[in-house]
């Protein structure tokens, strides 16, 4: 019986040798879950602060971007403004030019005509009758 002793006793100290190898490797298993689980909760943390981040980065591109359009916009207004008084300018210009032209052309037609009692007396005629002609 001694020999079937012994052997029990060996199969014993195999199994309990077999448990705590098990026990040990569920230890460590829990060990590495709980890394596994700090640096999935790090991760987690490092991506929403990489998130926010961008949502600044992006948030100061909008408001630079929006500056730049608005200066472009401004410019641009100020421009269409000064190109618009010169085109005044130039218009003014040109009516003074025509309306001086046509005084010059009145100016020389009145003095090319003959002056005199009778030629008075037609301009005087026709002042009335358009004069005449407005009143009425």
């Amino acid at each position: 019986m001694k020999p079937l002793m012994s052997i029990l006793e060996e199969r014993k100290q195999m199994v309990e040798k077999e448990l705590d190898k098990a026990a040990a490797a569920n230890r460590d298993a829990g060990l590495l879950k709980k890394k596994y689980e700090v640096s999935l909760e790090k991760a987690d943390e490092e991506a929403g602060r990489i998130v926010a981040q961008a949502k600044e980065r992006a948030g100061e591109e909008y408001e630079k971007i929006l500056s730049k359009a608005d200066a472009d916009a401004s410019k641009k207004l100020e421009d269409a403004k000064k190109m618009i008084d010169l085109e005044r300018e130039k218009a003014l210009n040109d009516l003074r030019a025509s309306v001086t032209g046509l005084a010059m052309t009145a100016t020389a037609k009145l003095l090319s005509e003959q002056a005199g009692p009778e030629s008075d007396k037609k301009r005087y005629q026709a002042f009335l009758a358009s004069a005449g002609e407005k009143h009425d």
